[in-house]
């Protein structure tokens, strides 16, 4: 897709009052540079529907959080999953499926992190180590994966458990080892979470 095409697809979600729709393909023609060109033209005139691939998560996450998915959406009109613009530049280019990441929970507890969160001094040498034994196709223990997936970007525990086809609470149970550990930091409130990190 084009920038003028997309430009042209977000004017017709905005005359006919609805959310804009790509799909995974047309996300994946797009830059970061051309995300953020579309929300500063757009803004709050505009919303974006999740991609298919993100839908699925969401219907996963009713079924194995719903306190959380209750915490997302129980306010949005129905049909929910339309997210801010703001969100578009996670989803775009080479990423394979990006992501609609739980970052503000207002009632449960936050599972977001970013490569930030890695403690620095403690965790130099234990990233160093996993990276090599996944580089060499050794099998990685469910804290070894959430370290190497936090390391290359953003996540939450939710889509790291989808992804991994991991039960939720023992991908909980690997932020606490690494958190005991001191190889990262657990900031479960949004309000303390905003203060660190850009989460929107």
């Amino acid at each position: 897709m084009t920038f003028e095409e997309l430009i042209s697809t977000a004017e017709v979600a905005i005359s006919l009052a609805s959310p804009l729709t790509l799909t995974t393909e047309e996300l994946s023609s797009i830059t970061e540079e051309q995300a953020e060109e579309l929300r500063a033209k757009f803004g709050a005139k505009l919303m974006m529907h999740l991609p298919a691939h993100e839908l699925a998560f969401q219907e996963w996450l009713k079924i194995h959080d719903e306190e959380v998915w209750k915490d997302l959406w129980d306010h949005a009109d129905e049909p929910p999953y339309s997210v801010s613009l703001s969100f578009l530049k996670d989803m775009v280019g080479d990423k394979r499926e990006g992501a609609f990441y739980i970052c503000d929970l207002q009632k449960a507890e936050n599972y977001f992190f970013t490569p930030d969160m890695l403690l620095e001094r403690e965790s130099a040498a234990f990233v160093e180590a996993v990276r090599d034994r996944f580089l060499t196709g050794g099998t990685l223990t469910p804290e070894q994966a959430l370290t190497v997936e936090i390391s290359a970007g953003q996540t939450d525990v939710w889509h790291f458990a989808y992804r991994r086809g991991l039960d939720l609470a023992r991908a909980k149970k690997a932020v606490a080892a690494l958190v005991e550990d001191r190889i990262l930091v657990h900031v479960p409130t949004s309000d303390h979470l905003s203060t660190f990190f850009d989460v929107g």
